[in-house]
């Protein structure tokens, strides 16, 4: 039976805060209007990893003046059950999901579309994966998402677009427990 590994796994940060990482091991933080709200989160690809540590370092450098390193970390996940990964790339996960929001608003049918403002769907999105991977006991949340808007994009999705290829997506995997981390270096 195949099983499914993450393995060196790339978190992008500081220096400074690599350090400590390494030395205490990771802790749950993060925002809760991130992508699939507070967690851990990695990429698979490590050119994302340094994206983000140079815009960590840039937000640190606005907010207080202070110069940081970029640092990537690499970390595995270890073997947990399928049953704690809540992985939006699979249809069964995704229709999991749907439900368990249905389910929310009763009778009511749901749809991000009405909504125009791409951070309130963000937001939204994030509040609503936090509450259904808490309710369902999931350590993982994996999910394919698009890139926020950029226009200085725009010219690679029209290409890419025109070829039936896809530009732009990112897979995230954002770790809802530290304990699940191991191999941090």
């Amino acid at each position: 039976m195949y099983k499914e590994t993450y393995r060196e796994l790339s978190h992008g940060t500081d220096e400074e805060s690599a350090e400590k990482i390494k030395a205490n091991g990771f802790e749950i933080r993060g925002r809760s209007d991130s992508w699939c709200g507070s967690g851990i989160y990695f990429y698979d690809i490590k050119k994302k990893a340094w994206w983000a540590a140079n815009r960590k370092c840039e937000e640190i450098r606005k907010e207080t003046g202070k110069k940081f390193k970029p640092a990537v970390l690499f970390a595995d996940i270890i073997d947990i059950d399928d049953d704690k990964i809540f992985d939006l790339r699979a249809y069964k996960d995704l229709c999991d999901f749907e439900e368990g929001i249905s389910q929310l608003f009763g009778e009511y049918s749901f749809e991000l579309s009405g909504i125009e403002d791409v951070e309130k769907i963000i937001t939204l999105r994030a509040l609503f994966i936090s509450y259904y991977a808490d309710r369902n006991d999931k350590k993982l949340v994996i999910g394919n998402f698009r890139q926020r808007p950029q226009p200085m994009y725009e010219h690679a999705i029209e290409f890419s677009n025109s070829l039936d290829m896809i530009f732009g997506i990112e897979t995230i995997y954002c770790v809802k427990d530290k304990d699940i981390i191991e191999n941090i270096h």
